[in-house]
């Protein structure tokens, strides 16, 4: 009996640890296959924002910065100023042409109302001659006059008739003159008003709120056409980007509910819905896409890009009680 007694005791010793390990593989098991026919996961994903560059749009030496990394913005509020010294002194010549240019429409004008007076005295003298050659040619052939007094009377009449139709071509030409005073006033205008633009564009100001993340170059620096100097993180649009193997896109649609966390908060489940599926897969764009025509192939299962919406935790709890930041790890579950 004690011999048997020691046996039973010996199994049990033996048979409990090997149950409770059969248990507990059994419940892992329950457990993946619950969630695998409830979720859809991956730990490809990551906090995304917009990004934007402050760059100029001409070239300048930076004359001063008024925002550090990390530092938050507001739209419209002022971030950097060229140097505008060499556009002041461009604008002040402008300006001067510009005066030139007003002056020299004064000038065409009153040329114009002379030519203008003149004409019309030449045709007085011009009515005159032929008044005049009309009377000497009857006065000819009634032998009053001498045909030297004729010639004479006829010589005046194609001289003021020359002097005329020459004050009608100059009138013309002084009209010419007007349009083109007019013409490089506003040149001239147009002139100050692209030095006035350039002048405004020595000041970059914020194109949106957001949270500087990196400054690229410092005061002194010269900053190229389009080289950013500041980009901004628009943490007011957050979303967590994740890529998801082709095979598993089949049941996946846009305003699908989803479940995450964050590397940072691996205790806290946010909530989120699918708002963008990518139109391509992710090697479409890569530096060196796939080329297939070597003869050479290996299949790789491609990824495509999922847009999720943070809409809240599963708790209900604020986000703003959070610090979520752009590049931030996550792991994603998308509900089925």
């Amino acid at each position: 009996m004690e011999k048997n007694q020691e046996k039973k005791e010996s199994n049990k010793k033996v048979y409990i640890p090997l149950i409770l390990v059969v248990v507990l593989i059994l419940g892992g098991v329950v457990k993946w296959y619950i969630d695998y026919s409830r979720y859809i996961t991956t730990d490809d994903a990551h906090v995304e924002s917009e990004n934007v560059s402050v760059s100029p749009k001409i070239q300048g030496r930076i004359s001063a910065e008024f925002a550090q990394e990390g530092d938050s913005v507001k739209q419209g509020q002022l971030l950097v100023t060229l140097d505008s010294t060499d556009l002041l002194a461009q604008k002040g010549q402008a300006e001067a042409g510009k005066v030139q240019a007003e002056a020299a429409i004064a000038q065409a004008e009153a040329k114009y109302q002379f030519d203008q007076t003149n004409n019309k005295v030449l045709e007085i003298a011009l009515t005159k001659a032929q008044d005049d050659f009309n009377r000497a040619k009857s006065q000819f052939k009634g032998d009053v006059i001498t045909k030297e007094q004729f010639d004479h009377a006829k010589k005046t009449l194609e001289t003021a008739q020359a002097q005329y139709d020459a004050a009608k071509s100059q009138i013309n030409v002084s009209a010419s003159q007007v349009k083109s005073a007019e013409a490089a006033s506003k040149t001239a205008k147009a002139q100050v008003n692209v030095l006035e633009t350039q002048l405004n564009n020595t000041k970059l100001y914020a194109p949106c709120d957001g949270i500087v993340a990196k400054r690229w170059l410092l005061r002194g620096d010269i900053a190229q056409p389009g080289q950013s100097i500041y980009t901004i993180l628009n943490d007011s649009k957050l979303w967590v980007s994740i890529f998801l193997e082709e095979t598993k896109l089949e049941n996946v649609h846009n305003g699908q509910a989803a479940l995450f966390t964050l590397d940072t908060y691996p205790d806290e489940t946010f909530t989120g819905k699918i708002f963008t599926i990518g139109s391509s897969t992710a090697a479409t764009f890569s530096l060196i896409p796939a080329n297939n025509a070597s003869g050479n192939f290996t299949k790789v299962t491609q990824r495509v890009q999922i847009k999720i919406s943070i809409d809240g935790t599963k708790e209900g709890k604020k986000l703003s009680d959070y610090h979520i930041f752009s590049g931030m790890s996550a792991v994603v579950k998308i509900i089925r």
